[in-house]
């Protein structure tokens, strides 16, 4: 279908109207140019070639719009006002900055004063001038930087009042050598910044980075004339005026640096880029809050554009096109990738082969066809990342975070992709890979020998993106994993989980790899086994503890009968020869008396503490308590039941203590059955139904208790209305 055409006034006359929706019009070739598009959607549409500068996009919807070879920025108008301006604040300020600095200067190399004060003061003050000045060549403008020097001037001034204690004449020189250092500093050091900012944005604006040379001499310029107009006021002579001169020569070139390394990209100068980048996108192509993704910039001129957030939210760049679009380096890149110098050089040339991108923030790249042999993608953050039919021959992926990339044609021969993170939203079709490396340093070769046919390579990671991963680092509670693993089979039965493998790691350390269904929500299954296990660990500690408080007090019981029948042996060992006979009939009747209380070593041996033929009596009563159904079409509950007691009961594969728990977990089934509608009532069978799964899952297939829950269970989840 043929896009719409659409005229730049016919754009504007109805979106002036209300009209809103621009989706996959044609534009191409169209002027824009100061055009007020906020909220407009245009997604989709060809406005390849429009000259757009001043235009506002603000809040628009631009998702997969095409702005290729499009003209953004300044409006000559708004471009001749800036020059003006920032010429003017640069001039000004430094003509305030280097007044500041020449009049204590002046003063001090002053001949008229130089009998009553000398000349070291003006010395000093020069020196820290010149000190200053060197700092913030070398240090940088960071906050850091001048909050240090505004520190040191603070210890200046506060040195100078504490030595004004000493006498009067020195107290006075101190404190005038402080206030002028103070003033000369603050001066450079505000000089330096306003002259930086002013001339990076006189940059920013202008054609090209040498306009720097002309603005420096303006700002220059200014503190020379500042210099005059200071030393007339104090009366200076001709060498305090040459002294003034040079320091405002010294601060107008000072800020011409600044501003070129700033400009540059120099981390040491970012604080006087980011300003001089916001003043500049003042009036220029707006996109601030707009929804890019997908957009594509191809050879377009972007200086002076505003890609940062708006007040009501955040711009989105996902997945923009950048290849070969002109002065980027010149826009308003707000939080985005782009304000990693090698990072934008990636996204503008598409070639990054051997260069280093360790840890870098690629998320939402468009690096379609990109060369990056032998890079260095250690860590780096690629997801929502495309780089379908990108060149990653021996690159080091190691650790790379790939969540929902796209890799739909990439070449990964010899790629490094140790613990990189992938899953089923990773794109890996159509690969083209002759073999790989598992482990840094070219180690675990796959294959081992040989190369990949056609198609391997995905089957090999396919396993990895159809796996959840359970790490235990202490061990596993086996039964506690049979429950839980049970209850998630339950929860999650589209999942159709299984155990894939068990590996041990060594020190504790168990990877059991469960296989699911392609689609299903691995990250909520894996938070729901982690919560569930947890529980159920703490569930089973606390019954191991209870059966070893009990194992303690019968051991201790026994220990107190067995002291018991001690002492009377030694009764009976006290008694004289002579009543033999006597003795035999008392031990006679004893034991008559005392046969019922007899204690049972075996069991206190063993550590038995069950009785399951109480614990079966009591399910037993619970189950016969159940009412008979309502009528004859409705399922019986009780004979269900029993049916599952009778094979818990005789089956063989349950140890004893399964038994009891299978049985527990019965009663709780058969209270639930009295109101088998009740909510309450109703989570607990699900619970205890879940449990019997769980450990029926843990047996052979012919297990009684298998095949018995097997037919049973639909039954009793209609009846529970599960």
């Amino acid at each position: 279908m043929t896009p719409q055409r659409l005229t730049a006034k016919d754009l504007y006359r109805c979106y002036r109207s209300g009209d809103r929706n621009f989706a996959g019009v044609d534009l191409s070739g169209a002027s824009l140019r100061g055009m007020n598009l906020q909220g407009i959607d245009l997604s989709g549409a060809d406005l390849s070639r429009t000259d757009i500068r001043g235009t506002k996009f603000v809040n628009a919807v631009l998702r997969k719009t095409v702005f290729s070879q499009a003209k953004a920025g300044l409006q000559r108008c708004w471009l001749i006002g800036q020059l003006a301006i920032t010429l003017s604040l640069a001039m000004l300020l430094n003509f305030v900055g280097a007044a500041c600095s020449a009049v204590f200067v002046a003063y001090f190399f002053d001949s008229a004063t130089i009998e009553e004060i000398t000349i070291i003061p003006g010395l000093l003050v020069l020196t820290m001038v010149l000190g200053m000045f060197l700092a913030i060549a070398r240090q940088g403008l960071t906050f850091k930087a001048l909050n240090t020097i505004i520190i040191l001037i603070a210890f200046a001034v506060a040195g100078a009042v504490a030595g004004a204690g000493a006498g009067a004449g020195a107290g006075a020189v101190s404190v005038a050598v402080a206030v002028a250092v103070a003033g000369a500093g603050a001066g450079a050091v505000a000089g330096a910044v306003a002259g930086a900012v002013a001339v990076s944005v006189s940059v920013a604006v202008s054609v090209a980075v040498a306009g720097a040379v002309a603005v420096s001499v303006a700002v220059a310029g200014a503190g020379a004339v500042a210099v005059s107009v200071a030393g007339a006021f104090a009366g200076a002579g001709a060498v305090a005026v040459s002294v003034s001169v040079s320091v405002a020569v010294a601060g107008g070139v000072l800020s011409g640096y600044v501003a070129w390394r700033a400009l540059k990209g120099d981390e040491k100068f970012a604080l006087v880029r980011i300003f001089a980048l916001a003043l500049g996108a003042i009036g220029g192509t707006s996109f601030s809050g707009a929804d890019l993704t997908g957009a594509y910039f191809t050879q377009s001129t972007l200086k002076n554009t505003n890609f940062a957030d708006s007040r009501q939210r955040a711009t989105v760049l996902t997945r923009v096109r950048w290849h070969r679009a002109q002065k980027l380096d010149r826009a308003r890149l707000g939080g985005s990738i782009l304000q990693t110098a090698n990072v934008r050089k990636l996204l503008l040339t598409l070639n990054g082969a051997a260069q280093n991108y360790a840890g870098a923030n690629l998320r939402g790249a468009n690096l379609a066809g990109a060369n990056l042999v032998g890079a260095n993608l250690t860590g780096a953050i690629l997801s929502e990342a495309i780089l379908t039919e990108a060149d990653l021959q021996e690159a080091n992926l190691t650790e790379a975070s790939c969540i929902s990339t796209d890799f739909t044609g990439v070449c990964f021969t010899g790629a490094t992709l140790e613990a990189w993170n992938i899953e089923d939203s990773t794109c890996l079709q159509d690969i083209r890979c002759d073999y790989v490396y598992l482990l840094r340093h070219h180690q675990e070769r796959r294959p081992n020998s040989g190369m990949f046919a056609p198609g391997d390579f995905t089957k090999l990671f396919q396993e990895v993106l159809d796996t959840i991963d359970l790490i235990f680092q202490n061990g596993i509670d086996w039964k506690a994993f049979v429950r839980t693993f049970g209850q998630i089979q339950v929860q999650y039965e589209e999942a159709e989980l299984s155990v894939q493998s068990i590996e041990n790691k060594g020190d504790g350390v168990v990877v059991v790899k469960l296989s699911a269904a392609p689609g299903v929500d691995k990250a909520a299954m894996h938070q729901s086994f982690t919560e569930t296990y947890a529980l159920a660990l703490k569930e089973a500690e606390a019954r191991y503890k209870a059966q070893l408080d009990a194992k303690d007090e019968q051991i201790a019981d026994f220990r107190q009968q067995n002291a018991n029948m001690q002492e009377v042996v030694k009764l009976l060992a006290q008694r004289p020869i002579t009543v033999d006979v006597k003795a035999t009939a008392e031990s006679k009747a004893m034991q008559g008396n005392d046969y019922s209380r007899t204690v049972n070593i075996t069991g206190d041996v063993t550590g038995s503490t069950l009785n399951l033929g109480e614990i079966s009596g009591q399910v037993s009563n619970q189950i016969n308590q159940l009412p008979p159904p309502a009528s004859p079409d409705q399922p019986d509950l009780k004979a269900l039941l029993t049916q599952l007691k009778t094979a818990i009961d005789t089956d063989s594969e349950l140890a004893d203590e399964d038994k009891a728990e299978a049985l527990d977990e019965l009663k709780v089934i058969a209270e639930a059955g009295r109101q088998p509608q009740e909510g309450t009532l109703q989570k607990q069978a699900k619970r205890a139904m879940t449990m019997l799964k769980g450990m029926a899952s843990g047996l052979s297939e012919t297990a009684k208790l298998a095949t018995t829950l097997e037919k049973v269970w639909p039954v009793l989840a209609g009846i529970f209305g599960l």
